[in-house]
């Protein structure tokens, strides 16, 4: 090239041109794939292939970590409307970080044989101290709890709790006025105990009063043995959460409410057998799979059904029975789970 010759045009960058791909030829026609691969061995470098088969092998150990860090909620709060983790801590703060906003969902619940009143605040479940508690705070966390009105709520000693439920307190905030009271988890702060030696239960009606006649869906009478064989004890971490109806080997259905923010399978067991809670522990059967409907919503009351899949189909040894019967582990008086089958 001549010193006055005008510079060469430098070549566009190319993935074929690096991998040595400018000789081969492409057909328009969809070619055998064993043909593809020898042309392919034909021009690509030999010194090349351990750079690529590396590449490849680190994509995809990437990809995996990647992706199971990313589902991975251990510790933390999984939003049941996309697949965020949220820490604990945002989890009834008073802003919705979740898309459908079901962190801030489910921040009030009773427990216990005595139905100790608890809320969810500073990433932990705490029993409610007696402490600067009023009686129209009952109101709201029956509300709260999706009941239609509110019986009452009285002190209880400490010492009757069960144990779990002596771990982690909080207490009214003595310093918010009642009247701007809206929310219990959003008014109550954390505290190490109760001065007072006593917690709060709370007592709520399930589905109003009937004219003359006691409130519907709560007593029954006791069940025997095999009375009720498609009775299930859904259990999640190992306790009691909700009823359900086994309606084949591997199916089990009940409400969506139970499991709408609770719906990693390996976090439950089913229970099947029992006629108490009480009972020397029944072989646990794994869950599969959780579906709820795809319209419910917590706000609200419709479409409130869910289905769970077992690892492992069930073993019959009876016929089915006809008819209608409501059975439960429900309330045998307002405000209080008993522990039998009724």
């Amino acid at each position: 090239m001549g010193e006055n010759d005008p510079p060469a045009a430098e070549a566009p960058f190319s993935f074929r041109s690096l991998f040595g791909l400018d000789q081969l030829k492409i057909s328009p026609v969809v070619p055998d794939a064993d043909a593809v691969a020898a042309q392919l061995l034909s021009v690509l470098p030999l010194k090349l292939f351990p750079v690529l088969v590396i590449g490849v092998i680190a994509l995809t150990v990437a990809l995996a970590v990647g992706l199971g860090v990313h589902f991975d909620c251990s510790g933390r709060f999984r939003c049941s409307s996309s697949f965020k983790c949220i820490e604990l801590t945002a989890r009834c703060d008073g802003v919705p970080d979740c898309r459908d906003g079901e962190d801030e969902f489910r921040c009030v619940r009773v427990s216990g044989q005595r139905a100790v009143l608890q809320v969810f605040t500073a990433a932990a479940w705490r029993t409610l101290c007696s402490e600067d508690w009023e009686d129209q705070y009952g109101s709201i966390a029956c509300a709260q709890l999706g009941y239609s009105s509110y019986t009452g709520s009285a002190p209880l000693r400490l010492d009757l709790l069960e144990e779990r439920f002596q771990q982690d307190f909080a207490a009214i905030n003595h310093l918010l006025p009642a009247e701007k009271v809206a929310a219990l988890h959003h008014s109550v702060y954390a505290r190490e105990g109760c001065p007072s030696g006593r917690v709060v239960t709370l007592k709520c009606t399930v589905c109003g009063l009937r004219r003359g006649s006691s409130p519907r869906i709560v007593g029954g009478n006791a069940s025997s043995l095999a009375q009720w064989p498609w009775q299930a004890s859904l259990q999640y971490q190992g306790y009691h959460l909700c009823g359900g109806s086994i309606i084949t080997p591997v199916w089990i259905v009940t409400a969506a409410h139970c499991v709408y923010d609770l719906y990693v399978p390996k976090s439950w067991t089913v229970q099947v057998g029992l006629v108490s809670l009480l009972d020397s522990p029944a072989p646990s059967h794994l869950v599969d799979r959780i579906i709820y409907h795809s319209k419910y919503r917590p706000k609200r009351l419709g479409n409130d059904v869910a289905l769970m899949k077992l690892a492992e189909p069930l073993a019959f040894n009876g016929t089915p029975a006809l008819g209608v019967t409501v059975s439960g582990d429900g309330r045998c008086r307002h405000g209080y789970t008993g522990p039998a089958l009724n």
